[in-house]
Order: structure tokens, then C-alpha cells, then sequence
């Protein structure tokens, strides 16, 4: 899994430099995310493959306690990544369903994620499942 989190770090760390750092994930990191209630990781392995091919992380998140906001559950995807050499065999959809059926039966009543510009093919991926823009996030550096 390290080697898959590297591929999806090393992309954000390209696109995203003033954001992001190719750094290694330590053991402790994953331990927590795997301890907590609110986390689920899922791994796919193929045969023959040697290890994991590809991988979900996500998160459930409750909309803050604020009166102007409207009360609801959301899974949050924070990484999918599948390997280069395993994809357009529908892994990914399929790992996007698992965690979409895991966020569904801990009470999520939507999916959202982010993306950064430039990942095109994140983009492509998520169009194609059915995903729209919610929101932008703009910025100005001071």
C-alpha cells in the first residue's frame, strides 16, 4: 500500500507543490486510521500481483453543529488510488462502490471528495461516475 500512497503523493506533490510533499506514511498513521470508528480503509490484490493494486481511504464527517447549516452525514473519499498497471479494469469503481455502500450503512447520505487542478484523469474518473461540482475553493497568496 506505501508504494500505491507514494504514486497518488508524488501526483499531488507534481500538481500541487505549494500544498503537498512526497513523504513517507508512517506506521502510526495507519494504525490510527485503522483503530478509529469513523475510517475505513479498502484494498484490492490481484493474483499473482504481489501486494495491493489498489486503494481507498475514507472518512465519516457530520456537518458542524451551526444553525445556518443544514445537519448531515457524509462519507469524505480521501484517497483513491489504483495502480497504473491495473487501470480501466473497473478497480476503481468498484472500490468507490464499497465505500459508498460502507458510508451508507454508518448513516452517510452523500459522498464527497476533492480534487486538485490539474489531475485530469481524477477529474475523468469521477465524471464518469456520476460526480459533480458542490463547491470551489479559491485562493489569493498574501
Amino acid at each position: 500500500m506505501r508504494g500505491l500512497l507514494r504514486e497518488a503523493d508524488d501526483l499531488h506533490a507534481k500538481i500541487a507543490p505549494d500544498y503537498f510533499r512526497s513523504a513517507p506514511r508512517s506506521d502510526e498513521e495507519w494504525q490510527g486510521l485503522l483503530d478509529e470508528d469513523s475510517g475505513v480503509v479498502f484494498v484490492a490484490e490481484a493474483a499473482g500481483a504481489g501486494g495491493a493494486i489498489a486503494v481507498l481511504v475514507a472518512r465519516i464527517y457530520d456537518t458542524p453543529d451551526n444553525p445556518m447549516m443544514v445537519q448531515r452525514r457524509r462519507l469524505h473519499i480521501e484517497t483513491v488510488v489504483v495502480c497504473c498497471k491495473h487501470r480501466r479494469r473497473g478497480i476503481g469503481r468498484r472500490l468507490m462502490a464499497e465505500g459508498a455502500a460502507w458510508g451508507r450503512a454508518h448513516g452517510a447520505v452523500e459522498v464527497v471528495l476533492t480534487t486538485w487542478v490539474g489531475n485530469d484523469d481524477a477529474e475523468a474518473f469521477y465524471a464518469r461516475l456520476g460526480y459533480r461540482v458542490l463547491s470551489r475553493v479559491l485562493y489569493a497568496p498574501l
